[in-house]
């Protein structure tokens, strides 16, 4: 499941590269967010995978991406006490 979601944002991203060659400006901001979207997938993936042993888990959601994506650690940290204060 995560694999797949992280190979569509990997073609998402390469569709958008070579879009945005033509049309630079108006989709560089674009660009930034899914690019920024996508690397927080990675590193909530990288997250899940290594944090089995403490049974600590971040479901891996667009909005979770992008929180990570923007924040990185600090972001990963908020979303890991708001999950176990939330008790969801």
């Amino acid at each position: 499941m995560y694999a797949g979601l992280i190979i569509g944002f990997i073609f998402v991203l390469v569709f958008l590269y070579v879009l945005g060659t033509s049309y630079y400006r108006p989709l560089l901001g674009l660009y930034n967010v899914l690019f920024k979207g996508a690397l927080g997938a990675v590193l909530v993936y990288l997250f899940n995978l290594g944090s089995v042993l403490w049974q600590l888990e971040i479901p891996l959601n667009p909005f979770n991406s992008l929180v990570v994506g923007f924040m990185g650690l600090p972001g990963m940290v908020l979303l890991l006490l708001a999950r176990y204060i939330i008790k969801i």
